[in-house]
């Protein structure tokens, strides 16, 4: 059920399973210890899912067979003055 798009959510509307999974855990960036904690959380990845690995402070994306390291696009500034992490 990934890549629903964007949703907004009205007041007192009912947030169902397929909703979570779909628009809040499909789409967002996880973030683990290393990429063997992600291995043991993950075991199929889907494609396009998004990771962030603590002890390499890299992001990666599954491209249907193996994670690969997003690189930057040349600014000065480091991943973590560019992106707020939630629970890293």
């Amino acid at each position: 059920m990934a890549g629903l798009g964007k949703k907004t959510f009205a007041v007192n509307e009912v947030l169902t399973a397929a909703d979570v999974n779909g628009y809040l855990m499909d789409q967002s960036i996880m973030v683990f210890d290393n990429a063997s904690a992600r291995s043991s959380a993950i075991p199929s990845p889907d494609e396009g899912m998004v990771t962030y690995l603590k002890d390499t402070n890299a992001v990666e994306v599954f491209d249907g067979s193996s994670f690969t390291t997003i690189s930057g696009g040349g600014g000065a500034v480091g991943f973590e003055a560019s992106f707020l992490l939630m629970g890293a």
